[in-house]
């Protein structure tokens, strides 16, 4: 594991649980994004992440939105209503 991976988990992740890869990847221009999920256990509970980031020549970005179990049931009944809308 890179330097880069270790310090991501110790600091924002934690102990990924599993991790469940890309779900969505883009090309803006000369920008590169990639959203991924995990389950990830850290400061005694457990929660699912997404990571968003972007890479271009010389600049890079991530950001993560955390849910907890609560949060997590509402984005699957969200998902789920979209998903039933979605043609």
């Amino acid at each position: 594991m890179g330097l880069w991976k270790r310090i991501e988990q110790a600091i924002w992740i934690g102990k990924p649980i599993r991790d469940y890869g890309p779900l969505a990847d883009g090309t803006y221009g000369s920008v590169k994004r990639t959203l991924s999920a995990v389950l990830a256990h850290k400061d005694g509970r457990d929660r699912f992440l997404i990571k968003s980031s972007y890479r271009a020549f010389f600049s890079a970005s991530v950001q993560y939105v955390e849910f907890d179990r609560d949060a997590a049931v509402k984005l699957k009944a969200a998902l789920d209503d979209a998903l039933t809308q979605m043609r």
